[in-house]
């Protein structure tokens, strides 16, 4: 006996919903892939925090899980097959229970964490910034982008820069000349000479005045909703497709009672 009108929508939505997901997992496999082959990259802001290789291990291996069970979800829907969708419903269940310990544990690192990448952030804006090499050249970059989205200056203070080696560049023999004392990305207007001046106190009011550390927990704080709310969509969409993959395997177990 055929499936019913309800159940052959049912079945087409939840391959549809199984193909977007097999291709998210192979998105994710990618990015965990290049993640760990850049990951020295961003070995100047963690130092010897191993963060990034393991967020970029569980990337990979969360990209392969998602990539298994939409096959899994995609297949079991098309041919009808009872043990594929029960084999997606509870691998699907189990990635669920993973999310869910996986942030209690950021939640309760996330202090160490940040204050290990606060200190080696201000080391790297001291002894990376404006470098030759390509993975400082990337961290130049990325510190100009920040300063000039969050509008800060410094990693705790502009005062920072006063220590670093990229100002030495620009740090003349008669310190009360007028020079160079903090980026071009700290200016607030792109006023001819924003960040020159005898040194870092007497800069006029056209630089910004506070650091990207405490800039940056204000962002995320402010945008902690909507954070969460993707978290909350994620998780909604995933109860979403083991309930439809329980209730075709309920059908097609009823179907063949019939």
């Amino acid at each position: 006996m055929e499936l019913s009108c309800g159940m052959k929508f049912l079945k087409y939505l939840l391959f549809a919903f199984n193909f977007v997901f097999w291709i998210c997992g192979i998105v994710v496999l990618g990015v965990g892939i290049y993640s760990r082959i850049k990951a020295k990259d961003w070995s100047s802001i963690l130092g010897n925090d191993d963060s990034v290789l393991s967020v970029a291990n569980l990337l990979i291996a969360s990209g392969a899980i998602v990539m298994i069970i939409g096959f899994l979800g995609c297949c079991g829907a098309m041919k009808e097959s009872k043990t594929m969708l029960a084999s997606y419903a509870v691998l699907l269940i189990l990635i669920f229970l993973m999310e869910i310990a996986a942030g209690i544990y950021a939640y309760v690192k996330k202090d160490k964490v940040l204050k290990n990448v606060a200190t080696n952030t201000k080391n790297s804006v001291i002894n990376e910034y404006g470098g030759s090499t390509v993975a400082q050249k990337g961290f130049t970059d990325s510190v100009d982008y920040v300063q000039k989205q969050l509008k800060c200056c410094g990693a705790e203070t502009p005062l920072d820069w006063s220590s670093s080696s990229w100002y030495k560049n620009f740090k003349p023999k008669n310190e009360s000349t007028p020079h160079i004392v903090v980026p071009n990305s700290c200016c607030a207007k792109n006023a001819p000479n924003c960040n020159v001046a005898k040194d870092i106190p007497s800069l006029p009011n056209t630089t910004y005045s506070e650091g990207c550390i405490a800039k940056g927990k204000v962002f995320v704080n402010g945008h902690i909703l909507e954070i969460g709310g993707v978290g909350v969509g994620i998780a909604f969409i995933q109860i979403l497709g083991i309930f439809f993959a329980i209730m075709l395997c309920k059908n097609l177990g009823y179907q063949k009672v019939n």
